[in-house]
């Protein structure tokens, strides 16, 4: 886990993913700490495999942290690794990443457990 300016981030392997959890404001000031971690997260995973990233602890979502979380996606897309959100739908996260556009190009959840079973079905050709 990593802890900077009220931001965690968390990352977990799984047997079907990587889930990385951030939680707290991500503001410009945070950007650059937890671009690093999602970074490792997305250079770490292997190409064919699954980074679930689960905003849904995040309370702020600055532009700069929409831009983080873009760069995230598109490295994740450039590394052939598969991308999800769980993003809380009332949450401020859903709403950033819906106006910027973010969410539009990737599978979003309400939970991992949901991530789990579409990532499972695609993979078993349901």
């Amino acid at each position: 886990m990593w802890l900077v300016s009220g931001v965690e981030v968390s990352r977990v392997s799984t047997g079907w993913a990587t889930v990385v959890r951030v939680a707290g404001d991500v503001g410009s000031v945070d950007v650059a700490g937890v671009g690093a971690q999602l970074r490792a997260a997305w250079v770490g995973a292997v190409e064919g495999g699954v980074v679930v990233l689960d905003l849904r602890d995040v309370a702020l979502l600055s532009a700069h942290g929409a831009r983080l979380v873009n760069r995230f996606v598109a490295g994740c897309v450039r590394g052939r690794v598969q991308v999800c959100l769980v993003l809380d739908p009332g949450g401020a996260a859903y709403r950033v990443l819906r106006i910027t556009g973010v969410s539009e190009r990737v599978p979003v959840f309400a939970d991992p457990e949901a991530a789990r079973v579409a990532v499972g079905r695609v993979a078993s050709g349901r």
